[in-house]
């Protein structure tokens, strides 16, 4: 199978909080809570996450205002090794959702970034994985 990204990804275990776009929420609580979960392969123009979720955390990140099959963004924030915080915005361009087992199910997703700062922060990470100067 020939790979057709654009830019190499590379695999990291990042941990990370994630949650809805504000305006994709009604309740405030809920959008402040933010959802526990792992990047786990990365590139200049996005990243999969990884996740393990119980119904309120499905609550976060499936609002009323998503319907079946529609696009939505995830805002991600990130801490680095001095403990300085990033947030990170990006489109889910796919996601998987797994059926309830032990009131947990698996979520995975792939995000596309969404604004420069967002695409900068990432390729900080990159050089800083691959020690590499990527432009």
């Amino acid at each position: 199978m020939v790979e057709k990204r654009k830019y190499p990804r590379f695999e990291t275990d990042l941990p990370i909080r994630f949650n809805l776009n504000p305006d994709h929420h009604y309740v405030p609580e809920i959008r402040r809570m933010g959802v526990g979960g792992k990047i786990h392969n990365i590139s200049l123009e996005g990243f999969k996450i990884d996740s393990h979720l119980d119904l309120m955390d499905v609550c976060q990140i499936f609002s009323e205002a998503i319907e079946d099959n529609s696009p939505f963004r995830l805002e991600i924030q990130l801490w680095d090794s001095r403990g300085r915080s990033s947030l990170l915005k990006g489109l889910v361009r796919w996601y998987k959702l797994s059926e309830l087992k032990n009131d947990v199910r698996h979520f995975q997703a792939g995000l596309r970034l969404e604004d420069a700062d967002s695409r900068a922060t990432t390729q900080s990470i990159l050089e800083s994985i691959t020690g590499l100067a990527l432009a």
